[in-house]
Formats: C-alpha cells, structure tokens, sequence
C-alpha cells in the first residue's frame, strides 16, 4: 500500500530531516512556497508540513484537499492557516505554541531581537549608509549606551525571557507586562503595561497574533510611550497600528523601530511603513527572519513529523 502524503514546503535541508523522521511511514512531497503548485499538489495530501509561511492556507485551499486530517506549521504563530475552516472539518492544527519540549532550547528569534534592538540603538544603518556613501563623519551618528537604561517586554514567555537575560548581560533593567505569566523571573520586573509604556527607552513586542492582542499597541499606547524610545517587534505586524507606528516615527516621539514582521506580509511592496523605510534610517525591516536559522529549523520540522506521525496513528 503506498503510503499517505505529507505536503512539505519549507528549506530543502530541511527536507532531507523530514524524509528521515518519518522513516517510510509517509510519502513526502516538497512543493515550492507559491499559490499554484501548493494548490496542485494539496489535493492528494493527507497531511501539511509549512516551514515556509509564505503561501496562505486558506478555506480554498483546505476545501481542495479532500484526504486532508492534519496541519501542522513549523511555527508558534500560524495566522497565514485559516484555523476554523480546518476545525470546520475537523483537521486539527499543529503549531509549536505551548510546545516547551523543543521551544526552551531554540534562541533565534530572541538573538534576532537584540539584533534589531542594537542595530536601532547604534544608528547601524544610517551609519553603514554614510559609509558606502563615501562618508566617515562619526558626530552625525551616536549611540544609546545600554547600561543603565530600560527594556520593556510586552510579553514575556520564552523570547521576552531570553531578551531579559541579553538586557542583564548589558547592565539594563527589565520591566515586564504579561498577563499570562505566572512564573515571573527575577530578571523581569512586573509592571502595568502603562507603566512599561511610560518607563521603557526600549519596548520589545513579543507576543502571539489573538484577537486580544491584535493592535494591542495602538495610537492611544504608542502616544503614552517614553518621548526617543525605541520599539522592537519581531511577533506578528498585527498586534500594533502600524499607521499609528509610522506617525509615531514621522513625528519622533519614537526614535526609531526594528520590525522583522509586517501586517499583510509576504505582499508589502506598498505597505507604507516598507515605503517609509526607503528614505528613513530610523526604521529598520527584515523579512520575517528571526526564527529561521538552519539549525533551528531541522529541529522543528523533525520535532513536529513525529507530531504528525502520532496525529495519524503511524509512529
């Protein structure tokens, strides 16, 4: 009998750990992360590995896949999958949210943030800039000293811990708003949120995608933030009002921002703040980057075939 499909979309090293985590016991079939093929290819599948977050899984595309019993994303955040249209059949979803397990050792995505926190704090792209420019005027470009200053996590479960303990290495102190959190490290103080705004020269976003939290920061939060701060998000793009962001950068009540995620991504060609960005050095943007290291990933996509292997009764 041959064996049930797995759709895979994601790295092709990745795809090599996959082949060997479901021992034969599946049919892999990588596809490229676009529309058409991924389309094509979901017929016949029977269960969907997304490492690559670029192709929206949406109630179209679960319809076209008749045969279809698990999704699984290589993720914590999985907003790109329509959730309901899958729990309207009955597919349950697999993300990595809650799975400490193998989230505990993964540290891109926090090491990503300091990036983005350092890189804001330093001017790095003005300054690399005015280099390539021909430029070595290094007046035009100082730096936040980082001892003694304030780190406000919005969220502070594993990413926001790990940035508590970079802050520590650095001579910050950590404010923290979280819910959730009943645990609270002695790295991390708890405050209101209100508070963290008020205080924090920097603000570090590192919370899921829910309806709660979509545009958490707005205008009103934004405005209550400490004149010069810097904001990072490396989370999902909506959980802030990025119109009420870009003002907040046009006006400089925010210094700057490094963002690694855009509301409506992967198709930001004319997302105003991807424009803004084109003549301002004090935004920073990656491309949904910060989780995806090679190592991490392999991790992942073996960590969760075998989730998908018990989901089907094949482990």
């Amino acid at each position: 009998m041959t064996p049930p499909v797995l759709l895979y979309s994601g790295p092709e090293d990745a795809a090599a750990v996959l082949q060997a985590a479901v021992k034969g016991r599946m049919t892999i079939r990588t596809v490229l992360p676009e529309r058409a093929p991924f389309r094509a290819a979901i017929a016949d599948a029977v269960a969907v590995l997304d490492a690559s977050m670029r192709v929206p899984i949406d109630a179209e595309m679960i319809a076209a896949a008749p045969g279809l019993r698990v999704v699984a994303t290589a993720t914590t955040g999985a907003d790109h999958i329509d959730a309901a249209a899958l729990a309207g059949r009955g597919i349950p979803l697999l993300t990595l949210q809650g799975q400490t397990e193998i989230l505990r050792g993964l540290t891109p995505a926090a090491e990503h943030s300091w990036l983005l926190l350092m890189a804001c704090a330093r001017q790095l792209r003005a300054a690399t800039d005015h280099v390539l420019g021909g430029g070595w005027e290094r007046t035009r470009f100082p730096g936040v000293m980082l001892r003694g200053r304030i780190l406000g996590l919005v969220g502070c479960g594993r990413i926001g811990q790990w940035m508590a303990l970079y802050a520590q290495a650095f001579g910050m102190k950590v404010l923290g708003s979280d819910p959730y959190l009943s645990a609270w490290p002695a790295t991390i103080e708890n405050v209101p949120l209100a508070h963290l705004l008020a205080s924090a020269d920097f603000i570090s976003v590192h919370v899921p995608l829910t309806p709660e939290t979509r545009r958490m920061l707005g205008r009103d939060e934004l405005a209550r933030a400490k004149p010069g701060a810097i904001l990072v998000n490396t989370s999902r793009g909506g959980v802030l009002d990025e119109a009420a962001l870009l003002d907040a950068l046009e006006s400089g009540r925010l210094a700057a921002a490094g963002l690694d995620v855009l509301d409506g991504e992967p198709d930001v060609g004319d997302h105003p703040l991807r424009r803004y960005a084109e003549t301002h050095a004090n935004l920073v943007i990656t491309p949904h980057i910060a989780g995806f290291s090679p190592d991490a990933v392999r991790q992942v996509v073996a960590f969760t075939a075998t989730r998908i292997l018990r989901e089907l009764d094949l482990a």
